[in-house]
């Protein structure tokens, strides 16, 4: 099967336009569709059926797609490493480690050391991004690894990832120093006591934590700042302009300029390392980062987890 064909039909499928992605990719309309048609004539299948918008997949062309992501992520991984063989001279083990910022924090440098001191040849790559875009990656092999959080609440099922759960994460409320209710030698403070706050967020599954935990206490939260990221979120909150919920996780990176309270009853997240499992087992080398995240100091501190009031099913079978 032609590799430049399939990754033809790949982004005809994307794009949904065959005029679409002959642009996209550089060729004319015409040298497209007998692209498309030597794969359907190899199949002896059709791929594509016609629409008012453009094209769509057949039946078979869906189960072609679904293969064909998986052969191409293959097919550009060892390209790379071939590349990397004809640049150093030898094969450079690597895997590609997607990771929520706040694991960033500790949770991911602890298991470097681990990992790196049973494993000194393999270079792990890190990518952070939020947990509803790395499951994506990680189906698609752009990544090996995945470190995420049950946000938004619940984590898909699918058959062909494997899920290992690290740790419960306890979310805490941050505020700027000057606020009424920074004095952390204060205790523990109630959710419902911060019914009138104004809320700092970054992105929709992070709101959508907050608006449940919130709901439990009585209260539906006033969203104020919405940015990008942590850092943002932190300097929004550090200004002045509102209050966060922040995974403890994140702790050993929170700014001076912020008071930390502890809440009674506290919402918690779950976070997981979850490996991708098809025709073949996961590497070894990815299966040993994610073992490598089990012997983390910040994992088993906390083995023995604070029981949450409803917890997520588990991801995959």
């Amino acid at each position: 099967m032609d590799v430049t064909a399939l990754r033809s039909f790949a982004e005809v499928c994307r794009r949904g336009s065959i005029s679409s992605a002959a642009q996209a990719l550089g060729y004319t309309q015409s040298a497209l569709s007998r692209q498309i048609s030597s794969l359907e004539k190899h199949l002896s299948a059709p791929l594509l059926c016609r629409h008012a918008r453009g094209v769509r997949a057949t039946p078979a062309g869906a189960a072609l797609l679904e293969h064909a992501t998986e052969i191409l992520a293959q097919f550009d991984r060892a390209e790379r490493e071939v590349a990397a063989v004809a640049r150093y001279g030898t094969a450079a083990a690597r895997i590609r480690v997607g990771a929520v910022p706040s694991a960033s924090a500790a949770l991911l440098p602890e298991a470097l050391a681990v990992f790196s001191a049973e494993r000194p040849a393999v270079r792990v790559e890190f990518d952070e991004d939020v947990s509803p875009h790395l499951l994506p990656r990680l189906l698609d092999g752009e990544l090996d690894v995945a470190v995420l959080s049950d946000y938004p609440p619940g984590l898909p099922a699918h058959e062909v990832l494997r899920a290992t759960h690290l740790l419960d994460d306890e979310l805490l409320c941050a505020l700027p120093l000057g606020h009424r209710l920074a004095d952390p030698a204060a205790g523990a403070l109630d959710l419902a006591e911060l019914a009138d706050e104004t809320w700092v967020e970054d992105y929709a599954g992070s709101a959508s934590a907050l608006a449940t935990a919130c709901a439990r206490a009585g209260f539906t939260p006033r969203l104020g700042t919405q940015c990008g990221g942590w850092l943002g979120k932190q300097a929004f909150v550090a200004a002045g302009f509102g209050i966060l919920l922040a995974p403890s996780l994140l702790l050993p990176a929170l700014r001076p300029d912020l008071s930390v309270r502890r809440l009674r009853e506290p919402p918690y997240r779950s976070v997981y390392a979850v490996l991708r499992q098809t025709h073949a087992a996961p590497s070894h080398a990815a299966a040993g980062f994610v073992d490598a995240l089990t012997r983390t100091p910040t994992v088993r501190s906390r083995a023995r987890p604070a029981p949450r009031p409803e917890p997520p099913p588990p991801l995959g079978s």
